[in-house]
């Protein structure tokens, strides 16, 4: 990232916080991460939520201008370990390398729409919702309750989404065609 990216290095620090607030989080899918890195900054998402069309996630990272500078990015998986982060900024895990014009398109053909967002209030108040009532009736849901202190997203079948993503991640293998043997007289 120090050689890569020119302007915004500061978007690190966010990532890292975001990184170790993982480590805490007891649900698996909260610890895998996209992460871009660009000539002007980063970016870091949840996977799953790069997975959801409409979402500020999936829209990043699926940015026209981005794919137009694809061969500027480098992109990678990121998974968390659980734990607790200890005194350096080290987030223990594994990075996987990934190619983001071949990743952004799979992404762009694959993922799901959403079904339903659940808001979380800074005044401790949740509601779920469709994501067409979302869409209409957020600025009011804000008036009443304030500032929404986090989103999430679901799709309509969750499974659809979990088999998505464990696609993504474990690839078949391509297997090595061994030449056929002429037949045997």
């Amino acid at each position: 990232m120090a050689e890569h990216t020119k302007h915004y290095q500061d978007d690190l620090i966010m990532d890292v916080g975001q990184l170790s607030a993982a480590m805490r989080d007891p649900v698996p899918e909260n610890r895998v991460f996209l992460w871009m890195c660009r000539p002007c900054g980063t970016w870091c998402f949840w996977e799953w939520e790069v997975y959801l069309r409409d979402t500020e996630a999936h829209n990043t990272w699926t940015y026209p201008e981005y794919i137009a500078q694809a061969d500027q990015i480098k992109a990678y998986r990121i998974t968390v370990d659980p734990g607790q982060p200890g005194p350096s900024s080290l987030v223990p895990g594994a990075i996987q390398p990934l190619n983001y014009r071949e990743q952004v398109e799979r992404v762009k053909r694959l993922a799901l729409p959403i079904h339903q967002v659940t808001l979380a209030f800074e005044c401790g108040e949740t509601r779920a919702m469709s994501y067409a009532d979302y869409s209409s009736h957020s600025c009011e849901l804000i008036r009443r309750f304030g500032p929404i202190g986090a989103t999430y997203y679901q799709p309509e079948n969750k499974g659809e989404l979990d088999a998505l993503l464990y696609a993504e991640r474990h690839p078949p293998k391509q297997r090595s065609r061994r030449p056929k043997r002429p037949p045997t007289r």
